[in-house]
């Protein structure tokens, strides 16, 4: 469920998401940065604090920092997808 969204002034998208976190459902906040190679990846905090950073390559949605296990990651990363394609932002 997407609850808002804004730009940020450094023109990143941010918005936020709920989904489940080790058991609880929680507000997550989503920012797009990006690599120095240009790809985008997906910070997200919940209460300020960071709990995972995914990106999305030809194989799915892959954690690439955090300690969360793989298939929260991986739904995290649907989520972002739903946000996107119903916001029509391509990445």
């Amino acid at each position: 469920m997407v609850i808002k969204s804004r730009i940020m002034k450094n023109e990143k998208e941010q918005f936020a998401i709920e989904a489940t976190v080790n058991g609880k459902k929680q507000q997550i906040q989503v920012t797009t940065a990006e690599t120095t190679d240009g790809v985008d990846f997906y910070v997200c905090k919940v209460n300020e604090k960071e709990i995972t950073q995914v990106r999305k390559d030809m194989e799915g949605w892959k954690q690439v920092w955090g300690d969360l296990p793989e298939d929260e990651a991986r739904h995290i990363g649907s989520l972002i997808d739903a946000y996107l394609k119903k916001n029509k932002i391509t990445s």
